[in-house]
């Protein structure tokens, strides 16, 4: 039977490797395109709508397109 020191342990364990893991990863860079008439945070809204693993970027960059 798990005891609740031996799941905190195990709780600490994995916060610590998981501070591990992200330290190491590089960066990760997501570009947006908007167009002329468009407004920067909507873009950056539809695109994190249409793309939910791009939430946790690390940056954004905004490209404006030809509209």
């Amino acid at each position: 039977m798990a005891t609740a020191s031996l799941i905190n342990r195990l709780s600490q364990a994995v916060d610590q490797i998981e501070k591990r893991l992200k330290k190491n990863r590089p960066q990760k860079i997501v570009t947006v395109r908007y167009g002329v008439g468009d407004n920067s945070d909507a873009a950056k809204d539809r695109h994190f709508a249409a793309h939910p693993e791009d939430r946790d970027a690390d940056i954004v960059v905004l490209i404006p397109g030809r509209e």
